[in-house]
């Protein structure tokens, strides 16, 4: 059974693998944010930890949602959530 990645662990890897434009950082309590420049403030995107697997939202629930289900890999993991992300804002994620 593989161990569950840490949200520091996916916190790098997010980071790392960030489009130009989005900012990635540590939110308390032990949650990633995810911004882009364009963003209004009812799209900050909370990423982290809920339950075991990881998933996030939107701050002010506007249907942004995803959920990274047995993934364990922070790789995978950060992978999964900007391939995810590029459903909702497409237009800021080209090519990713």
């Amino acid at each position: 059974m593989q161990t569950m990645a840490t949200v520091s662990q996916v916190l790098k890897e997010t980071q790392e693998t960030a489009p130009v434009g989005w900012v990635v950082s540590y939110e308390y309590p032990d949650q990633i944010g995810v911004n882009h420049p364009t963003f209004t403030n009812d799209e900050f995107i909370f990423f982290g930890d809920i339950n075991g697997d990881f998933s996030f939202n939107d701050s002010f629930s506007k249907g942004v949602c995803g959920y990274m289900a047995n993934l364990t890999d922070p790789k995978e993991i950060a992978a999964s959530f900007w391939k995810q992300l590029a459903y909702f804002y497409p237009e800021l994620l080209k090519g990713e």
